[in-house]
């Protein structure tokens, strides 16, 4: 047995960066987006490509309501490539007692990707995806509403770092349960549009020292406003390239849309690192 939100279409306004490439300059059209589908299947030990789009899968050993993690893709999508590492990231945190959703932003929608230089899928489509999923999982009688997490790398990470800023769910949250801290890996803070906020959330942000594609530097402002709050956890690995924990991207070369030549090397120690950092910040908001 499953269940299904229904779907539903939405008017949003979708804002496409001027091609100049001018800081807050948009030109934006109306267009329907059909709200996506979100399915809760029976409790399992593992995390599959099966249950990796948009279907909650919840530990199978569980006597109390669990804490969710939300998984948020990169600018790519979820891809033949990068799908297995978002498998590893589901297994581990169901081994260790959490609940898991995958948000699939793109595929429904049948967008081919949200990277440079079309980026489709603006940031508020993205934040109403992730409340949408939340409005989900407080339906689910073995949700606990107070521990719903995100996990977001890259494109994923910005969108969790958006989702701090209270005014932002003042207008796209509806009074749903806001996430109790959001975690993002390699993460960049400024492009078309602002990311990571000073907001009321608890964050932590890994970064990369050899990441050029969302250089930590462009964060510097956000991490220090958030630290002075005594809301964020940072930690940047001198060494690492934007996805470092991506085994199977390890080697892949491209232009990123800040117009730097990357290429994303996996490193094992780093991603195990990372992995831990990850589950000591979500274990520390424990119900007691």
């Amino acid at each position: 047995m499953f269940r299904i939100l229904a779907a539903a279409f939405t008017t949003l306004v979708l804002c496409f960066p001027a091609s100049d490439g001018a800081a807050c300059t948009f030109n934006c059209k109306k267009q329907e987006i059909k709200k996506l589908e979100f399915m809760n299947r029976t409790p399992s030990d593992s995390f599959d490509t099966y249950r990796l789009r948009n279907m909650l899968t919840l530990p199978k050993a569980h006597n109390e309501k669990v804490g969710i993690v939300i998984l948020l893709h990169s600018c790519a999508g979820i891809t033949m490539r990068n799908q297995y590492d978002l498998v590893r990231w589901g297994d581990l945190l169901l081994k260790n007692g959490y609940g898991v959703l995958a948000v699939d932003h793109v595929g429904p929608r049948n967008v081919r990707t949200n990277c440079p230089p079309t980026r489709p899928l603006n940031s508020s489509v993205l934040l109403k995806d992730v409340y949408s999923a939340i409005e989900f999982l407080s339906k689910q009688p073995e949700v606990d509403t107070s521990r719903i997490f995100t996990l977001g790398f890259s494109k994923g990470a910005m969108t969790g770092g958006a989702l701090v800023s209270p005014e932002r769910y003042k207008q796209l949250g509806n009074n749903l349960p806001r996430p109790r801290a959001v975690a993002g890996l390699y993460g960049g803070c400024y492009s078309s549009e602002r990311w990571l906020e000073p907001g009321d959330i608890p964050v932590l942000w890994l970064v990369g020292g050899k990441d050029y594609e969302t250089p930590p530097h462009s964060c510097s402002g956000a991490v220090s406003a958030l630290k002075s709050k005594g809301l964020m956890t940072f930690h940047k690995y001198p060494n690492a390239t934007h996805c470092w924990d991506c085994a199977g991207l390890n080697g892949f070369t491209k232009t990123a849309g800040n117009g730097n030549q990357v290429t994303y090397i996996y490193d094992s120690e780093v991603t195990k690192d990372s992995e831990q950092r990850v589950l000591n910040f979500f274990n520390s908001f424990e119900s007691k």
